[in-house]
């Protein structure tokens, strides 16, 4: 039990530990994909997502995030857009998220760490 809430506890910079497709260890693989991967969610709900794809290309995105109203999603919105994006809330800790991201219509959980 942690006496921070929710968004304290993800208010971080987290990077990939861990990557898995239906339970299949793919670690590897997203890691190549989006090298140096990190993630900054700020305290005034602004992040900053930025990567290496594929140790060819820099990719930078900022926008806003909040936790949905019930608090089990991390919702992105990019800026300059009106999309938005979900990441489903399994296990949030100090220093530890594991979350269910879509990538490529595939639901990808991801095992953050600071």
């Amino acid at each position: 039990m942690s006496f921070r809430s929710k968004k304290a506890r993800a208010v971080n910079t987290w990077r990939i530990d861990k990557a898995y497709e239906a339970d299949v260890d793919k670690t590897d693989f997203y890691k190549s994909a989006f090298v140096n991967y990190e993630l900054n969610l700020k305290n005034d709900n602004n992040y900053r997502l930025s990567y290496k794809a594929y140790n060819i290309l820099d990719y930078v995105e900022t926008g806003t995030w909040d936790l949905s109203d019930d608090k089990l999603y991390i919702v992105f919105k990019p800026a300059n857009t009106t999309q938005e994006n979900k990441s489903k809330i399994l296990r949030l800790k100090n220093h530890e998220a594991w979350v269910i991201v879509s990538i490529n219509n595939k639901d990808v959980e991801l095992h953050l760490v600071d």
